[in-house]
């Protein structure tokens, strides 16, 4: 199981952002796409308007498809979440982002960060384990830049949004667009200023997030998981998803009794900021 160098560590803190190459082997990718596109082929049915707009997100992903489960701790991946988040965690919420080829020079979706103003006024210590962060798994190449790049600002999560906010299409110094394989991932916290940049290619841009969390947090997209989605999946995702067995109460989520034993099980290293 890969885990957190030391210089990965340093990039999180000063630069606010990882992009890791070849996380997912190209076949199991290949097969997380399938499954997505089944899932947007159904919400293209069911909402026609949406491919009109050329650019929208489906959230609660994880209840839709059992196909992208694997990814929920992947062992190329989640030795490394763990090193960052800590072992009290939760996914927040899941999303397919769908990107269609665009015309003209601007961004498919503007400067921001994210989780609502209340979250982009909490910027915590570099060294400090993050509140909530977002792994986006590449599912078809980026080649190059303009094709529905993935753009971060580095060292950003630790500045303030300028009063009146970001603008949309103006680059903010320093800011970059991310090259990447299907198979890749970027993770960032929500404090980072981040972008789409246009889609000149004639691909279809598709990929996956997940928002990890302290567990004690509320989740983004959902409040509680559904117990037919949770039927298929094992101890440890299931505790991923939130659920804490029954009995539980509220305090739980602070200081769950059994929490090292659920999420490690199986793991050949010590679990790290018990």
């Amino acid at each position: 199981m890969n885990r957190l160098s030391k210089s990965m560590r340093q990039q999180w803190q000063e630069q606010g952002y990882l992009h890791l190459k070849n996380v997912i082997p190209k076949d199991e990718a290949a097969r997380c796409l399938e499954a997505a596109n089944e899932v947007i082929e159904r919400y293209e049915v069911e909402n026609p308007k949406v491919r009109k707009k050329g650019i929208y997100t489906i959230i609660q992903t994880l209840f839709r498809t059992g196909g992208i489960d694997g990814l929920m701790d992947h062992p190329n991946l989640f030795g490394v979440i763990l090193d960052l988040m800590g072992p009290y965690l939760q996914i927040m919420g899941s999303q397919i982002y769908v990107r269609y080829p665009s015309d003209g020079d601007a961004n498919l979706s503007g400067w921001h960060t994210d989780a609502g103003r209340s979250l982009a006024q909490i910027r915590v210590a570099p060294d400090s384990l993050p509140l909530n962060f977002k792994i986006q798994f590449f599912l078809t190449d980026i080649p190059e830049e303009n094709h529905a790049n993935f753009c971060v600002v580095p060292g950003s999560h630790r500045r303030p949004v300028p009063e009146g906010g970001l603008q949309r299409n103006e680059t903010p110094l320093g800011g970059i667009q991310l090259i990447a394989e299907a198979g890749d991932c970027a993770i960032f916290p929500n404090t980072l200023w981040h972008a789409v940049a246009p889609n000149h290619s004639d691909v279809v841009r598709r990929s996956i997030t997940f928002r990890y969390g302290q567990m004690w947090c509320r989740p983004y997209d959902y409040e509680k998981c559904p117990e037919e989605v949770l039927a298929r999946m094992t101890p440890r995702r299931r505790r991923l998803m939130g659920d804490m067995g029954d009995p539980y109460t509220a305090t739980d989520y602070f200081k769950p009794k059994d929490q090292i034993e659920v999420i490690m099980e199986g793991l050949d290293f010590k679990c790290p900021n018990v």
